[in-house]
């Protein structure tokens, strides 16, 4: 019997230390996050608090609706709520302008919300920087008032204690000490008329610290392109914060502080207070940089900054996303991740001292059963007219198939959304009959429009067949890597990804699938010319007469994305 009760309670103890155990474990899970906190293409994060309610908005480059914007309770969970640039009559863009919107700076005074941005691709317009307003920031956002004088990127506002705003960005100097030298200046702006007053000054000038660099941090180029600007006022001193270094491996970020807005500015001992240009290309998180501050209403600070995340090599097919970092305010200077890392960022972190808010997760499916589409999903560039519908076919998405192809840089009848996750699946269902051999409809995963798998069905000589395309913009290569026959009138279409290793399959069913091609290298969705190296790969449906005028269209049903 007294063997019985010890056995019992023996039991009992070990009960209670592994339910410690399981315990002290979802503790341990539920105090730390993951970076990124924005997965798939969102660089160049800029954020705000209002109240308990934190906003932040992300470059969009060519993709529209354009400057998504996320809403969050714990800095941690984030919920797309609508975009800063949502209509073409918002920028007023002229033959031959385009949509290519750099880093925005999101901020919120006496109950309104303010984002300050640059079109790049308004080449007609000298001065491309432009501010919009909204007292909700899920929108509607105004139109762009463009602000006279304001050359190069990256502006930014700051909202002085005295009434004050003050406007700052990058310029290339009259006098060029190094190459890609780039300079922070500010001046005052009028928000009667948005435009520049008083007088402007550099504030920053990055050859005052290009003397003081050895040979080989020179070689390293780490001082060149001073950009990102953001001002802020902490006991009576401002303080700006920068990126430098280039977007790229050698991004890092720096902070000057001065008793006046105009400086002059002295620099951190301490500078640069983030960067990871000294690890390996195959860290967890590279390319950091691009940063900005935000106090909590606990009186904690965080920044919110662009990493991004290879696999398979140095290889960053998402591109640039937006990370969490805690910093250390309570001295003269800010540090980066005090405690974990010092001026680094982890991909595990401790989370902040805010109370847990997940959203609703969002499905994996889209069933095209909504009125509009989802937020989600993007164009490339801005259509210029409603090539899709949602209402012609009930449940369904149509796509009319236009003369524009993918590869051309214009509006094509292309809709997509970011790739989040290194391994994924995804999949879709849809109606098609091609009548001419110039028809083609499909699935596209792109690194803008230049690198790109397109998984199409169409015609060839009188035969409907599907196939398999890679472009490549770096090898300058357009190659048909597998094609097969299939008459049918439904088809489904799935792509399957482990990191950079894709699979290729189509059925008639839904349920017996074919395999098209198999351990195709995606790593070549990481490489990208010009501007399509800021952004990232999207996926989604595709439908092209090539050139050609068509009234043909097609149907998809559903499309679905699962990322693990």
């Amino acid at each position: 019997m007294m063997q019985v009760i010890k056995n019992l309670k023996l039991n009992f103890l070990l009960l209670i230390f592994f339910a410690s155990c399981a315990i002290a474990q979802k503790s341990t899970k539920n105090e730390t996050f993951s970076n990124p906190i924005l997965k798939g293409m969102n660089p160049d994060p800029s954020i705000c608090r209002v109240g308990d309610d934190y906003y932040m908005v992300t470059s969009s480059f060519g993709f529209f609706p354009g400057l998504p914007i996320y809403h969050s309770k714990d800095l941690v969970n984030w919920k797309l709520i609508g975009h800063g640039i949502d209509s073409a009559s918002q920028l007023k863009l002229k033959e031959k302008e385009s949509l290519n919107l750099y880093a925005a700076t999101i901020r919120y005074h006496n109950g309104t919300f303010y984002i300050i941005n640059t079109n790049t691709g308004q080449s007609s317009r000298p001065d491309r920087n432009f501010v919009i307003t909204a007292t909700n920031p899920a929108g509607s956002w105004s139109q762009a008032h463009f602000i006279k004088g304001a050359d190069r990127i990256d502006p930014s506002l700051f909202f002085d204690d005295d009434g004050k705003i003050y406007y700052s960005g990058n310029t290339i100097p009259d006098s060029i000490t190094f190459d890609k030298e780039k300079n922070i200046w500010t001046q005052e702006i009028d928000p009667k008329t948005w435009q520049l007053v008083g007088k402007r000054v550099d504030v920053v000038k990055s050859a005052t610290y290009w003397k003081k660099l050895s040979p080989t941090e020179k070689e390293q180029k780490y001082l060149t392109f001073f950009e990102g600007p953001h001002l802020y006022k902490k006991d009576g001193t401002y303080y700006m914060l920068i990126s430098h270094g280039g977007t790229d491996w050698n991004h890092a970020v720096s902070i000057f502080k001065s008793k006046n807005v105009f400086g002059p500015f002295e620099y951190c001992p301490n500078n640069p207070i983030i960067t990871h240009r000294d690890l390996p290309h195959t860290h967890p998180l590279v390319h950091t940089g691009h940063a900005d501050l935000v106090q909590t209403q606990n009186n904690q600070w965080w920044m919110v900054l662009l990493t991004s995340r290879p696999y398979g090599g140095a290889f960053t097919n998402m591109g640039r996303e937006t990370s969490l970092v805690p910093v250390d305010w309570s001295g003269e200077w800010p540090i980066v991740n005090p405690k974990e890392a010092p001026g680094r960022v982890l991909t595990n972190q401790k989370k902040p001292d805010l109370k847990n808010h997940p959203w609703k997760k969002e499905p994996a499916r889209d069933n095209f059963d909504t009125p509009k589409l989802n937020l989600n999903w993007n164009f490339m560039q801005i259509p210029a007219s409603n090539w899709w519908s949602l209402d012609d076919v009930k449940g369904s998405l149509k796509i009319n198939l236009r003369k524009e192809i993918i590869q051309g840089g214009v509006n094509p009848s292309f809709i997509g959304r970011r790739q989040t996750d290194k391994s994924f699946t995804a999949s879709t269902k849809m109606d098609f009959t091609p009548k001419l051999e110039n028809e083609t409809a499909g699935m596209v995963i792109s690194r803008d429009a230049g690198n790109q798998f397109q998984f199409m069905y169409g015609l060839k000589n009188g035969k409907k067949i599907i196939s398999l395309i890679k472009k490549d913009v770096i090898e300058q290569t357009l190659d048909t890597i597998a094609q097969k026959e299939m008459d049918v009138k439904t088809i489904y279409l799935k792509m399957e990804a482990e990191e950079q290793s894709f699979t290729f399959s189509f059925s008639g069913d839904g349920k017996n699938w074919r395999k098209m091609a198999d351990k195709q290298n995606g790593s070549f969705l990481s490489n990208a010319l010009g501007t399509g190296r800021f952004t990232g790969t999207f996926i989604g449906m595709y439908a092209s007469s090539t050139g050609k005028e068509s009234n043909n269209y097609t149907l998809f049903d559903w499309f679905e994305y699962s990322g693990f």
